[in-house]
């Protein structure tokens, strides 16, 4: 078993609302099934597991009118802040869940993406989980993303705890070449088109484990060279 981590930090121009949450929460919902080759109902969080399984918020399709209503009225005491999310009903050694966040009141365009992934070593690769970290970059322009397994992040293991984590991947909304990172194990340009739009910093060929002091290592490596080369930014400023 291993759990992957992604959290994904953008700004976006488009007001806060209950349909745009659901629209992105949808999306990648979709990016989770693909890489995994399934297809999953997802469900709103409750207090508890027979509760959350009771309200299906999508089936296979976008969210019906009656989820955009019902998520209308729970969200409201706190609009425009949104903190809600989504979770697959899988017992533990399958569960995945996103999360979308708008918790800063004096700049309600930053946006945080949590997503929680855990599965077998053997649904995953490295280019599974590389396209995975394109497709969720895609769309947005100054995205910042990291993935990582098994606590890296949560575990503290990374070296500048104010700072965005590298774990087993990160991308970065700048164009790095291969020479400034001879730490990584890839440095892959993610295009659009035939412009390049950001860079995707890999720091292990073999499935990443935040557990591993080889991996740590590693990570902890990139990070201090992106440091140097003023490309981690402060968790404040995302």
């Amino acid at each position: 078993m291993i759990r992957i981590s992604a959290n994904a930090y953008y700004e976006d121009t488009r007001a806060p609302s209950v349909e745009l949450c659901l629209d992105e929460l949808f999306y990648v919902s979709k990016l989770v099934e693909s890489l995994l080759k399934t297809k999953k109902i997802w469900y709103e969080k409750g207090c508890s597991r027979k509760q959350a399984l009771e309200k299906i918020v999508f089936n296979h399709d976008r969210a019906e009118v009656s989820v955009i209503d019902r998520w209308r009225k729970e969200i409201k005491k706190d609009f425009p802040l949104i903190i809600d999310g989504v979770w697959d009903g899988e017992i533990e050694s399958r569960v995945c869940s996103i999360n979308y966040i708008k918790k800063h009141i004096e700049n309600l365009k930053k946006t945080n993406l949590d997503v929680s992934i855990t599965c077998d070593k053997g649904e995953i690769s490295l280019t599974k989980v590389i396209d995975f970290a394109m497709s969720l970059v895609f769309n947005k322009n100054n995205m910042y993303a990291s993935i990582s397994t098994n606590g890296y992040w949560n575990n503290c293991s990374n070296v500048f705890p104010d700072r965005i984590p590298v774990g087993w991947m990160i991308y970065i909304p700048v164009i790095i070449l291969v020479e400034l990172i001879p730490e990584a194990a890839r440095v892959v340009p993610v295009m659009e088109g035939d412009k390049q739009r950001g860079t995707i910093i890999v720091s292990t060929e073999e499935i990443f484990d935040g557990n591993s002091k080889e991996h740590i290592g590693k990570a902890n490596d990139i990070e201090i060279k992106l440091l140097d080369l003023g490309l981690l930014p402060l968790m404040t400023e995302l």
